[in-house]
């Protein structure tokens, strides 16, 4: 039942973050959710290289993930992610190019405030 109204949750949060962000950021939140090892909610928040902050200080200003925590208190980082766009292929189709992804690599990437990292995993 938990896992059903998670995945419901995921897929509005997804349709409309892709209508005001881009396939980029659903991608980047498919990924978080695959590498979280934990069943709590997890997404993923886009990075400003140029901001300075890190994902941990980004995860843990966000307040609209609070009205739904269940008491699991602040989001917190668990890993970040660099999306490279411009070398993908046409969608839906069997021919579609990989995707290229870096991960940094848990809390190492949480705290990197470098042109790096452009989506924070974040979880409750």
């Amino acid at each position: 039942m938990v896992s059903n109204i998670f995945v419901g949750f995921m897929i509005v949060l997804g349709t409309q973050i892709i209508g005001s962000i881009g396939d980029d950021h659903a991608i980047a939140t498919s990924a978080c959710i695959g590498l979280s090892s934990t069943r709590r909610y997890t997404t993923a928040i886009p990075r400003d290289c140029h901001g300075g902050k890190s994902c941990k200080d980004i995860c843990s200003s966000v307040k609209t993930m609070d009205e739904t925590n269940g008491g699991y208190g602040a989001p917190k980082c668990f890993n970040a992610l660099h999306i490279y766009p411009g070398n993908r292929g046409p969608k839906n189709t069997a021919n579609t190019k990989w995707i290229n992804t870096w991960i940094y690599g848990g809390n190492d990437g949480c705290t990197k405030t470098h042109c790096g990292p452009n989506f924070c995993c974040c979880l409750l």
